[in-house]
């Protein structure tokens, strides 16, 4: 177990912005393929086991998988990798087919445009929630400066990811005010999930959703969704790397100086 603890914690020291997003991966084989690609290019690693593939996926990227999974996928990855077999061990190497084959899920979908049209708010809603929300990944941090009760009506719907919404409610009127923070209380109850915080200063405009794999640029407030013409951009991070760490920097700046609601 030694040389596998040795493996995962070099692993998690490893640069791979230069790879595809691991995230955006969903099947044993695209997961394993990545594996190897990180270990024979960012490691010298020339070639790995389906369990020592699946241990890094289990405890680096955090995602729940089986050895047998990737064994089975790659027996069937044809020339995207190459086989060893010593003793009772089976290794694989990733060769060139492998690694276009998951540049491949990059060359597409690298921006996605969602069209909001006007006096369409329900439509706008579940376009939101089914269409972009319920593809993002991992937790998510949300810059809106407007928010109202139908934010947490848009909101409600995701139980299963960890979000921080960035907001200031200092430039609404006493009383949309109140209103917003007595229903956010209760909403707070049932979604312990999300977290509000207020930005007191004035230097946030932008609207936008960070996730592990996008960057959603939203043209309206969320609450606003559908009253007028918007759109938004679907980005993705593995493509637009330094957009996604600068606006990441700010964002975690400003949540720390940010009060909780």
């Amino acid at each position: 177990m030694g040389d596998i603890n040795i493996l995962i914690k070099q692993f998690q020291g490893i640069d791979t912005s230069d790879l595809p997003d691991f995230y955006n991966f969903e099947k044993p084989l695209e997961m394993g393929l990545w594996i190897l690609w990180a270990a024979k290019d960012k490691l010298n690693m020339k070639k790995l086991t389906a369990e020592e593939i699946a241990l890094i996926i289990r405890d680096v990227r955090e995602i729940s998988i089986t050895s047998l999974s990737i064994s089975r996928a790659l027996a069937r990855a044809g020339t995207k990798i190459h086989s060893y077999h010593d003793a009772e061990k089976v290794y694989f190497e990733i060769m060139r087919p492998g690694k276009e084959h998951l540049r491949s899920f990059t060359k597409e979908g690298i921006v996605e445009v969602f069209y909001f049209e006007s006096n369409m708010k329900y439509s706008s809603k579940k376009l939101l929630k089914d269409n972009i929300f319920s593809n993002l990944k991992g937790d998510l941090r949300i810059l809106d400066p407007y928010c109202g009760v139908r934010t947490l009506d848009v909101l409600r719907g995701i139980k299963n990811k960890t979000v921080k919404f960035l907001t200031n409610v200092d430039h609404q009127n006493k009383k949309a005010i109140e209103q917003f923070l007595r229903e956010l209380q209760d909403f707070k109850s049932e979604n312990q999930n999300i977290e509000f915080r207020n930005y007191p200063y004035t230097d946030i405009h932008d609207r936008y959703v960070l996730s592990p794999n996008h960057l959603v640029i939203l043209g309206h407030s969320i609450k606003d969704l559908g009253s007028k013409e918007s759109f938004a951009i679907v980005l993705a991070n593995s493509a637009n790397q330094n957009i996604v760490d600068a606006v990441s920097e700010n964002f975690n700046s400003r949540w720390q100086k940010s009060k909780v609601l």
